[in-house]
Formats: structure tokens, C-alpha cells, sequence
């Protein structure tokens, strides 16, 4: 579904990614973990058009995505939930969920609209209690859980979520880790970026370790649980006792 090929990327002069080569295919959890400033966020900006690429290929459903804007790799089905969250916060819950759906049109769609709101409040039922409320007003998890919800009224094919756990009480990640989970079982694909590396390998397929711009693991969810490097920095794992 999606494919990165030596990807370099960064802010002006600044080249963050040195080439980074990553693929998440249908129906999969994918995350990329590592430490603070290794390039994360910018992969999924780069990915998301928000970044242009100095060189390298990002490949969509086989279509290269290079002469694509941001908006259109949306309505393509390749979409951003960025770190922060990032809620119109003057806006309603359900008039964000509404503006979710901005590129979707067609005399069919109000009704359709109208449902996949209603498939948002099952999904995170606070949100439907929280309608009429501004969305600035949320707790940290709602936000996310809005965030999350806005994304998916555009009907992506691919997820990505830039640390979807910071900052938020441990009960309210569960409940989104889940939610995740579930979504993959109904066919979205899913790139996740991910502070809480053993969050997120409990519900990965595979995985990728990015280090100073670069990949420096790659493997299965058991593949990369079981690395002792990745045990010791990632996992909190400690090995001192183990005779090696």
C-alpha cells in the first residue's frame, strides 16, 4: 500500500531523513519508534505532503505521490493525525468531525456524512456527549480521540498517528490502542509513530527502529521485542544478569 524508497527529507538545509526506506501493506500496524529528534514527525510529514522530500520516492496504492499536494493525498486516502493533536479549538466536536469530511461531495454524502458521524460517536462515545462542546474546551484524550475521528470522516485506505499517546492518561491510551486495533480488523492500514515503544509493538505487525534520520532495525513485533538492543533502549528491559 505504501512505499518509501530512500527517502531524504528535512527544513530548509537541514537534511533530517538520510534515507529512509519503510512499506506498510493492507490490512497492517506498522510503527516506527526511536528517540526524540530521530526524524519521526518528519517521515510523516514528508509522507503527508506537508514536507517536501529532497529525494526519494513515496509510492500510494502504486501511484507516486510526488506531484500530489497535501489535500490531495487526503482525498487519495493517505491521512495525517499530527502530534498535538491539533483540533479547531473555537469549532464544536461535531462541527470538526463535519470539516473531517470536507473533501467528500456528491448530492449521496450529507446522508453519508451524517452516518460516518454517528459511526465516530460509537467508536468514541464521549465525543457524542460532547457535541455541542468547543473543542479547546476538551481534556487532552478527547482531543486525541477527536483528532483521531476527524481523520478517519475523510475514509482513509491508510492511518498514520504522530504519538497519539503523549500526554494522556494511561486508561484513555488503552482505550485508543484498542480502538486501533479494531480498525486494522475492518481493513484500514495504519503507520504509527510512537513514544511508548511497548505500546505500540503490543499491536504492530512489524516495526522500524529510526535512529539520527536512519533505520537502524527492522523486523517483526517479535522480532524486535526479543532484540536486546531495542529491549534495553525502547522497552526498559535490563539484561545485566543474562549470561550472554
Amino acid at each position: 500500500m505504501l512505499t518509501i524508497r530512500n527517502l531524504q527529507s528535512g527544513y530548509h538545509k537541514l537534511r533530517v531523513l538520510k534515507g529512509v526506506s519503510v512499506h506498510v501493506g493492507e490490512n497492517e500496524i506498522v510503527t516506527v519508534i526511536g528517540p526524540n529528534g530521530a526524524g519521526k514527525s518528519t517521515l510523516l510529514m514528508t509522507v503527508a505532503g506537508i514536507l517536501k522530500p529532497f529525494a526519494g520516492t513515496v509510492t500510494f496504492d502504486n501511484t507516486d505521490l510526488e506531484s500530489f499536494s497535501a489535500e490531495k493525498r487526503v482525498e487519495a486516502g493517505c491521512v495525517l493525525v499530527p502530534e498535538g493533536r491539533r483540533v479547531f479549538s473555537t469549532l464544536t466536536v461535531k462541527e470538526n468531525l463535519e470539516l473531517g469530511a470536507f473533501l467528500r461531495s456528491g448530492k449521496n454524502e450529507k446522508s453519508a456524512i451524517q452516518q460516518d458521524i454517528e459511526r465516530m460517536y460509537s467508536l468514541f462515545p464521549v465525543l457524542q456527549k460532547r457535541m455541542k462542546q468547543m473543542a479547546g474546551t476538551l481534556s487532552g484524550g478527547e482531543q486525541q480521540m477527536l483528532a483521531i475521528a476527524r481523520a478517519l470522516m475523510s475514509r482513509p485506505k491508510l492511518l498514520m498517528m504522530d504519538e497519539p499517546s503523549m500526554g494522556i492518561a494511561p486508561i484513555i491510551v488503552s482505550q485508543i490502542f484498542k480502538t486501533i486495533s479494531m480498525l486494522r480488523e475492518e481493513g484500514l492500514s495504519v503507520l504509527l509513530v510512537e513514544q511508548n515503544a511497548k505500546k505500540a509493538l503490543s499491536i504492530a505487525d512489524r516495526g522500524y527502529v529510526l535512529e539520527t534520520g536512519q533505520i537502524v532495525v527492522s523486523g517483526s513485533r517479535e522480532e524486535l521485542l526479543e532484540n536486546h538492543d531495542v529491549g534495553r533502549a525502547y522497552l526498559g528491559k535490563d539484561y545485566s544478569t543474562i549470561d550472554e
